[in-house]
Parts: structure tokens; sequence; C-alpha cells
């Protein structure tokens, strides 16, 4: 079966009929046992939605010195940790609560690794406290490489600097809600939560980037990409 074309933005449902439908507040597990147990199958169940993640966020910087896996066994950790202790549990989707727990781990790697050295401040990419951004060098690179087209695998590199640059054009909100909904697939109702806004803004927001996003690719003569 072919790949779904990513950049063929065509607006995806706001149907959130979605396996991970809200739950109640989890209870703190009363053994080291029932925890990992717990952590093991969330991640488990959203493993490959993790990973997709992972790929677009992580920075280039970053990339060369962890891979993907490497955060996931970090976050596996602090998921466990805070789940075990009571700090934090899913409240309603279990997919943002280990979002979040992976975003914070992509964090901390950036600055342990990549922010440690003494440097010139001005150059450094900024990142926010409490989650990691969708990058657009790693996003470029994901998209291109799920594009199967013949003329795509000809020139990948070359379209993945042009995609880049598009990508860069965006403003960083819409950029953000269009990774969360139309790259990494989560469903409106995952992503109001994760951006903390009601659903029906989440709907707005990712509409008008998607369509903003569109007409950068026509200038750019990228039209190729929707098909």
């Amino acid at each position: 079966m072919s790949k779904e074309n990513p950049l063929s933005l065509e607006a995806r449902s706001d149907d959130d009929n979605s396996n991970d439908a809200p739950q109640s507040v989890i209870e703190p597990p009363k053994t080291d046992e029932e925890a990992q147990a717990l952590v093991s199958e969330m991640f488990n169940e959203h493993h490959d939605r993790l990973l997709r993640m992972i790929e677009i966020r992580l920075q280039p910087e970053l990339r060369a010195r962890v891979d993907a896996n490497d955060v996931l066994q970090e976050a596996f950790i602090e998921a466990y940790r805070q789940l075990r202790t009571g700090v934090s549990a899913p409240k309603q989707s279990s997919l943002v609560w280990l979002r979040l727990i992976v975003s914070q781990q992509i964090v901390a790697m950036y600055r342990k690794y990549c922010q440690t050295q003494k440097r010139d401040v001005s150059r450094e990419r900024p990142i926010s406290v409490q989650r990691s951004q969708a990058d657009p060098t790693s996003t470029s690179i994901f998209l291109v490489g799920q594009l199967t087209s013949p003329s795509v695998a000809a020139s990948r590199h070359e379209i993945a600097q042009k995609l880049r640059e598009c990508l860069e054009r965006l403003d960083p909100n819409d950029r953000e809600i269009l990774s969360l909904r139309h790259f990494e697939q989560l469903s409106n109702r995952e992503t109001a939560e994760e951006l903390d806004i009601t659903p029906n803004a989440a709907s707005i927001m990712y509409l008008r980037a998607l369509k903003r996003f569109r007409v950068i690719l026509q200038e750019e003569n990228l039209d190729e990409l929707l098909e």
C-alpha cells in the first residue's frame, strides 16, 4: 500500500472518535510493578505516534548526539517517576500526557548537549521552557521521506531545502498547529488539549494555517507536492 501524501493539504476531519478517548484521572499505582506495567502499556499503544513526533521535533544539532530511542527511553523513565510518585498522570488523553513528557525530554537534552558549551548566545536557537517546537529542517526531511513519487526521489535534498524554507515562512503558531494536526496527525481534541485552547479555536487555527501554507507552496512552485 502506498504512503499517504502528507502534503496533500486536504484538511483532516475534526471527527474526534480516536482510540484515545477521554478517560478518568489515573490514581497513582500502589506498587512499582503496577506503575511500570501501566507506563509500558501506554508507550506500546502510542509508540509509532511518539516516534513520528520525535522525528519532526528533534533538532538537527541534537540528532547528531541522540536518536529517537534515546528520547523514548528517557521519557519512559520520567513518565514512570511521575506516575509512581503522583507528580502527574493522564487527565484526559494518555497520548498528550506522554507527548508532554517526550517534549520536555527533548528540551532537557538540547540544553544538556547543545547549550552547555560556551558559544555566542545570539547563535543559540530559542527553545520553549515547557515543550519543544516543530523543527523546520527535521520536518522537511521527514515529509520528503514520506513522499514516493519518482520526481521527488530524484531530488530529495533540493526539495527538502525548499520545503524547509516554506515552513520557515510560516508564523510559528501556524507552523506548530499545522505540525500537530496535519503532520503528527493528532485529532482536533488532542491538539486543543496540548495547546490548552478550545477545540473550536484549534479547528479555526488549523484551517487558517493550512490555507497559508498551501499558498506558500504554490508561490515556491511546489504544487507537485500537493498532488
